[in-house]
């Protein structure tokens, strides 16, 4: 196989249009339901608001599919596992156009979110560690374009699918999109990119990238992954940020609101916040193939810390601003984690990866909670961003002082000696 250097992506781009597609999955089913949930409830019968709480389930499901996921995948195939995936995603696609039982609606939405989740933000990463182990930023700043993307496009294509073809059509164009990132996995990638003819990173020496051997028996357990505190240190960390994001965007409408925009404006400010995201991602890869995931990593806490304090201005110029910050702590939140891993766990990525990105989403699930009970107490979204930048500060210091990089060599070699 000829590895010269070459530019670009080469074969990998297909793994890019895979990923991208595996995380526009992953958040279809959340983002479609902001539109289904009055819909199926006037179609049904069934309360909205419970439908919309359904979401919450999902989020629990995640945290499940990607701990039994990234198990999985350090001992199995994750193109066979994703696969298996993508059937069962389709078949309860399906099920929630066509049942009108909402027991079995509410089995079927919850399957979905975690199974989709577990195919974007579980899986595809496992993948491009391998395709692209030293080129991995900017790969992750690419193929998270699609987490904003689709919140910005699921209603509007659930509402032109349902308006075509019904019930079922609501959920088919998302269906297809699952289909066809299925295709070009089968077709195309393989967890071995040397089966397709591609060398890792299309052949290119990345300056400082030091190659490592295959670590063919990791250390990297559960049991040591859970018992070692700088997993947990860099899982609660980097969850803040996600914790931030999520809680953020749930507040965001009504606190313009309050501010004093028009509903009209405040959507025109929401569609631009998904949008801005888009960018975000992409310029969060870049910085990360600059200066690499740890150091870049910082910059969603200070753009978090930068977002509240320009929105509590109150002005129009501040607002505005605001949003391109939270656009980048949006984009980073998704990128650091996976991108941080590889740089750290090397081949036993998916070990590490497997049990650090389940922290990372139990503690991004308190974020609507946490934004919602200083609403409740104060009965102002002003001080809920106001405890958002201190909450983004206290993880700025805590990533600083106490995730030490290097660690998971130091333990290996630690380990070795023994």
């Amino acid at each position: 196989m000829d590895t010269k250097t070459k530019r670009g992506y080469g074969k990998g781009w297909l793994l890019i249009l895979y990923a991208f597609l595996g995380y526009f999955t992953a958040t279809a089913v959340g983002s479609a339901m902001n539109a289904a949930s009055g819909t199926l409830a006037d179609l049904r019968g069934w309360n909205a608001a419970v439908l919309t709480s359904l979401i919450s389930l999902g989020s629990i499901a995640n945290i499940v599919a990607g701990f039994v996921l990234g198990k999985l995948s350090s001992k199995y195939s994750a193109k066979k596992l994703s696969l298996i995936c993508f059937g069962i995603y389709v078949a309860v696609m399906l099920g929630l156009g066509a049942t009108s039982n909402f027991m079995v609606f509410a089995i079927c939405l919850i399957l979905a979110n975690g199974i989709s989740n577990g195919i974007g933000y579980q899986l595809s990463p496992v993948l491009i560690s391998r395709w692209f182990p030293k080129r991995k930023g900017i790969i992750m700043g690419l193929v998270t374009m699609g987490i904003p993307l689709c919140s910005g496009v699921a209603t509007m294509i659930y509402q032109a699918g349902y308006g075509a073809m019904g019930s079922i059509g609501g959920f088919l164009p998302f269906i297809i999109i699952a289909v066809a990132a299925a295709i070009i996995l089968i077709v195309f990638l393989s967890d071995n990119p040397a089966d397709r003819g591609f060398a890792p990173d299309n052949g290119i020496k990345v300056e400082g990238a030091k190659e490592e051997a295959v670590n063919k028996d990791s250390i990297w357990t559960t049991s040591k992954l859970l018992r070692t505190p700088q997993v947990w240190v860099h899982g609660i960390t980097l969850g803040t940020q996600l914790l931030f994001a999520s809680g953020l965007m749930v507040q965001l409408f009504p606190r313009l609101l309050e501010i004093g925009f028009d509903e009209g404006t405040a959507s025109m400010m929401m569609l631009a916040s998904g949008l801005l995201a888009l960018p975000g991602s992409y310029l969060c890869g870049v910085l990360d193939s600059k200066i690499g995931a740890r150091k870049a990593a910082y910059s969603s806490f200070i753009f978090g810390i930068l977002a509240m304090v320009l929105n509590l201005t109150g002005t129009t110029a501040g607002v505005w601003i605001s949003l391109v910050c939270i656009g980048m702590v949006v984009g980073g939140a998704a990128n650091w984690p996976a991108s941080l891993c590889i740089e750290e766990f090397g081949d036993s990525f998916a070990n590490g990866y497997g049990i650090i990105q389940p922290i990372i989403q139990v503690v991004g699930a308190i974020g609507p909670a946490f934004f919602a009970a200083f609403y409740g107490i104060t009965g102002s979204y002003r001080i809920p961003y106001i405890c958002g930048a201190v909450l983004m500060l206290v993880g700025l210091i805590c990533f600083k002082l106490f995730a030490k990089e290097g660690f998971v060599k130091a333990e290996e070699e630690k380990c070795a000696a023994k």
